[in-house]
């Protein structure tokens, strides 16, 4: 028996369906049985038969979209993608709009509620151009037991450009400035909140790693503010927003030129690879080297600071594939040797990007081993070690290329 798709379905939460799926399978639960079934090597199979298999993610995806009555995860894909959004500017929709696959750190929140208003505000940009173009795909921040190196905001003044106010570069080209209100100050929030709730403008939030906020109402004696963000939407209490601030985008004057943007940020994309120290913590592929000999030295455990092998590593690292995505539509912008420099730009990043998706493969699975089991052992250490210096290595590459790129086209 087949299910019904949700109203208005989302991708990623099918995504997580069929992850949740594979883990199910993995360790051992029975009640996935029915579902892995519906694979035909599986119709015949007893549950001991189907829990001691090798399931992959893929199968894992088909088995979800034969769950909703589509013959592949392809065909599913399709359908979602095909539906209009509920709102053009939630981050769902700006999912959907994707023409590429979202890499697995897309649930990044503030640099998709950015794309989400500036959307809103008729510029049209997707998640990975935006990502790329903005600068933070080609930027990594790192700083043994110190994880707010890899945090990722528009908080501070967006125009003194650091690395936690990255995602204001490519609203300012465009000619948005930002109005904030901070979460510290209820009455002003909330007076900022209904404003621009009624006037049907998207307000960004760094609340939980970033998202928009689409509603408000006062509930059982609180002032509530609808959250739609990529980590635990839903509604939550003015008093208890992470104390920061929330921004909206205004239009204050005319636009950079299309072929200025792009020229800035390539030039931009080579600074915050090549960035210097910020506020003593590393950055850019000086990051990733100190990274690197920390990740290969034994004495370092990570016990304090296990998100840098997991969301704030991955997700800095899967940002690569942003830049190769990026990079080759560039090209098409250059001429001559500029193009080619650009193209072989674009390849580096995307062989960096399959190093690092082998390197944090590797780091996290199987799921059942801890840390330590699977990356910190004196015989894992070389395994995940070579991985990501192979991949810092091809993204040197990539920085050289794209710098004589951008240096032979002016």
């Amino acid at each position: 028996m087949t299910a019904s798709l949700p109203r208005d379905p989302s991708l990623e939460h099918l995504k997580k369906q069929a992850k949740q799926l594979l883990a199910a399978q993995r360790h051992g639960m029975e009640q996935c049985c029915p579902f892995l079934r519906r694979l035909h090597r599986f119709s015949a199979a007893t549950d001991a038969e189907i829990l001691a298999a090798k399931v992959t993610l893929a199968e894992a995806q088909t088995v979800v979209a034969l769950h909703y009555g589509f013959a592949s995860w392809d065909r599913l894909k399709e359908d979602v993608r095909s539906r209009p959004a509920s709102g053009a500017d939630s981050l769902k929709a700006v999912i959907q709009r994707c023409g590429e696959e979202i890499p697995e750190y897309g649930g990044a929140g503030v640099p998709l509620a950015v794309v989400a208003a500036l959307n809103h505000a008729g510029i049209e940009i997707d998640f990975m151009e935006f990502a790329a173009a903005s600068g933070w795909a080609f930027s990594f921040g790192y700083k043994y037991d110190d994880i707010s190196a890899a945090y990722m905001g528009v908080r501070g003044d967006p125009k003194s450009d650091g690395p936690i106010e990255v995602f204001a570069f490519l609203p300012l080209q465009y000619g948005f400035d930002y109005q904030m209100a901070r979460t510290a100050e209820p009455e002003n929030l909330w007076s900022f909140v209904v404003e621009h709730v009624d006037a049907g403008i998207p307000i960004m939030s760094e609340h939980m790693d970033g998202g928009l906020i689409a509603a408000y109402r006062e509930h059982e004696g609180k002032r509530q503010l609808l959250f739609d963000g990529t980590v635990m939407p839903g509604w939550i209490d003015v008093d208890k927003l992470n104390p920061y601030a929330v921004y909206s985008l205004v239009k204050s004057r005319d636009a950079e030129p299309c072929d200025e943007i792009l020229r800035r940020a390539l030039t931009r994309a080579v600074e915050k690879g090549k960035a210097g120290p910020w506020q003593g913590t590393a950055q850019g592929l000086a990051a990733l080297r100190e990274y690197l000999a920390d990740v290969s030295d034994p004495a370092k455990g990570f016990e304090g600071t296990p998100e840098w092998f997991c969301w704030a590593t991955f997700e800095r690292l899967m940002a690569r594939r942003c830049c190769e995505v990026w990079l080759r539509s560039a090209a098409k912008h250059f001429d001559g040797e500029a193009r080619h420099l650009a193209t072989e730009a674009a390849h580096a990043y995307g062989e960096a990007f399959r190093y690092y998706d082998r390197y944090c493969a590797a780091v996290r699975e199987p799921p059942h081993l801890s840390l330590e089991q699977r990356a910190r052992t004196p015989d894992r250490i070389p395994v995940v070690a070579d991985l990501l210096e192979c991949g810092i290595s091809a993204e040197t590459s990539g920085l050289e290329r794209l710098e004589q790129a951008v240096a032979s086209s002016t």
